[in-house]
């Protein structure tokens, strides 16, 4: 299932939150790069009320080829109002994140 999905910005911005009263399994992260130029990214799993920064790195400043797609398909509970969170150095950037709600 489709947890949420957004095209990355060159600032930091939140790509998923966990609702009220429930918890989240993350399955997988599908990173698509769709310009023909390489794209770096960051990606981040933030407890409520945390900023991302390097403590809570998933994927820290990862190169993406042009016209690439990165998985990362490692599986992770969130907690209410915990939060994945996003950034790339440039427009052209996808995200999907594949999970279920519990």
């Amino acid at each position: 299932m489709i947890l949420d999905r957004h095209q990355l910005g060159s600032n930091d911005a939140r790509l998923y939150t966990v609702k009220s009263g429930a918890r989240s399994l993350v399955h997988a992260i599908y990173i698509v790069n769709t310009t023909s130029s390489r794209r770096t990214v960051r990606i981040h799993h933030c407890r409520d009320g945390e900023s991302s920064g390097t403590a809570n790195a998933l994927l820290y400043d990862v190169a993406i080829a042009p016209n690439g797609t990165l998985i990362e398909s490692t599986r992770f509970v969130m907690e209410e109002g915990e939060q994945i969170r996003g950034k790339a150095d440039a427009s052209g950037v996808s995200v999907t994140i594949y999970g279920t709600d519990q």
